[in-house]
């Protein structure tokens, strides 16, 4: 899987990088749509972020997110800020954000999710995941509790946003937070909803086409996972994630960013050594 969602251009000369200011509607460097690309001086000076939209190159533009549940959030890498541009770009439908353990995938995709219901531009959150146990780890049988309790184990991601399991609990009974298993959506109708599904690298082909196939209007769909951590052999040869780039890359409403760098601490970027 070589597209990243972002590619990179040095200019040959100043002369170069005049002509490519002056027509920033001719897609001279040959992206996609969507594509970003990170443009570089001919002494290696990054000078500029950009994506084709399409039409023209437009500049990379995002802000930064608060609210109540969390505060401030900027991107810390530039990466991240091709992220935030993508996960703001209210022109596409399907966002999709891939990463190393701790690049902040999860994190940046649902506080996103958060902001824009926030914001009233959702009625509500759908919560998607399939039930996968972490590989080579026994299942530990039937959950005590009632079946709220069972089931907001599912969306702890959600919860470390919000603060802790109270901020889950709170959003469910206002309606504005529904979590729901993979095995319950055939049928089902999300319409004016930000639709997350975490831990993506989980599902099949199968799995991805049939969620993309329950988003209804006024909704998005936010993905996010990393392809080397699955948790069955299945995942290995039918990923839904690499399926969805494969298929989707290049489409005006799929938008896509694959993050590198190990954010979360100076310890968690050890684990990279074990790759």
């Amino acid at each position: 899987m070589d597209y990243k969602g972002y590619t990179e251009y040095t200019f040959a000369n100043d002369v170069e990088m005049a002509n490519f200011y002056e027509n920033m509607a001719e897609n001279s460097l040959g992206l996609m749509v969507n594509e970003y690309c990170l443009l570089y001086s001919h002494d290696g000076v990054l000078v500029d972020k950009i994506k084709w939209d399409g039409i023209k190159n437009i500049a990379v533009t995002y802000k930064a997110i608060n609210n109540d549940w969390f505060s401030k959030i900027k991107p810390i890498n530039i990466e991240q800020e091709l992220a935030f541009d993508m996960l703001q770009d209210k022109n596409t439908t399907i966002k999709l954000v891939t990463g190393r353990m701790g690049s902040g995938k999860t994190y940046l995709t649902v506080c996103h999710a958060l902001q824009a219901l926030k914001q009233n531009k959702f009625d509500k959150i759908i919560y998607l995941r399939n039930n996968v146990s972490v590989k080579d780890v026994p299942e530990i049988g039937y959950l005590p509790g009632t079946e709220l309790e069972k089931i907001c184990n599912f969306a702890l991601p959600v919860a470390d946003a919000l603060g802790g399991k109270d901020g889950l609990n709170i959003l469910m009974m206002q309606g504005k937070l529904e979590i729901v298993p993979l095995g319950f959506i055939r049928g089902r109708d999300f319409k004016n909803s930000a639709i997350i599904v975490s831990e993506a690298e989980n599902l099949t082909a199968q799995h991805v086409q049939l969620i993309i196939g329950r988003v209804g209007e006024g909704s998005t769909l936010y993905f996010d996972g990393d392809i080397k951590q699955v948790d069955k052999k299945i995942f290995e040869t039918n990923n839904g994630i690499t399926k969805a780039i494969d298929v989707l890359k290049g489409n005006r409403l799929f938008g896509y960013v694959q993050l590198q760098k190990t954010e979360r601490s100076e310890t968690a970027a050890l684990a990279d050594l074990f790759d």
